[in-house]
C-alpha cells in the first residue's frame, strides 16, 4: 500500500478535514469544518513531526493517521500522540489501520521517539490493545465522551 504524507499532497487536506470533522469534529461545540482544515495545516511541512500519513489507492486517499504532539495537556510530559486514525468505510476490515499505525511507529522510532500515547473511546483498547498498546487511565474528552488513555513504548532504533 503506498503512503503519502499530507505535506506531499496538500491538495488532499480538504478531504481529510472532511473525514475528521464528520467523524469527530462535529461533536465539539462551535467547531466547524473550516476550523478542522485550519487545524490540519500543522501537518503541511516536510521531514519532521508532526506527521499525517495517508494510505493511497489509485491516487485517492483511503485512510489517514497522525503522529502529533500533546493531544492532552494535563500531562505535558506525554509528548507524542497517535491520533486521527481513520479508514474510509468501504476499505475497513482490511488491516489498513494496523498497517498505518505500524508505519507511523517505525517513522516515530526513526525520529528517536521512545513512547507514544493515544486516546480511544473503546475501554478495552480494541485494535490498539491487539497492537501492543497498554491501558493507562480513563479520562473525559472535552466533548464529555469517556476515553481510555493508552501507551506504547517503542524499541530503540538501530
Amino acid at each position: 500500500m503506498p503512503y503519502l504524507t499530507l505535506s506531499q499532497a496538500p491538495h488532499l487536506l480538504p478531504t481529510v478535514a472532511r473525514w475528521y470533522f464528520d467523524t469527530w469534529g462535529a461533536r465539539v461545540p462551535g467547531h466547524t469544518y473550516d476550523d478542522e482544515q485550519q487545524r490540519l495545516e500543522v501537518f503541511l511541512h516536510d521531514n519532521e513531526l508532526p506527521m499525517l500519513l495517508m494510505a493511497m489507492q489509485n491516487d485517492v486517499p483511503i485512510a489517514a493517521a497522525q503522529l502529533k504532539f500533546h493531544e492532552r495537556t494535563e500531562h505535558p510530559e506525554r509528548l507524542h500522540w497517535l491520533g486521527g486514525v481513520f479508514v474510509t468505510p468501504q476499505h475497513r476490515g482490511r488491516d489498513l489501520a494496523s498497517a498505518m499505525i505500524e508505519t507511523l511507529m517505525q517513522k516515530a522510532r526513526g525520529y528517536g521517539v521512545r513512547e507514544v500515547f493515544l486516546q480511544t473511546e473503546h475501554d478495552d483498547g480494541g485494535l490498539y490493545a491487539r497492537l501492543g498498546w497498554e491501558p493507562l487511565e480513563r479520562q473525559t474528552h472535552r466533548t464529555g465522551v469517556p476515553v481510555r488513555i493508552m501507551r506504547r513504548v517503542l524499541p530503540i532504533a538501530r
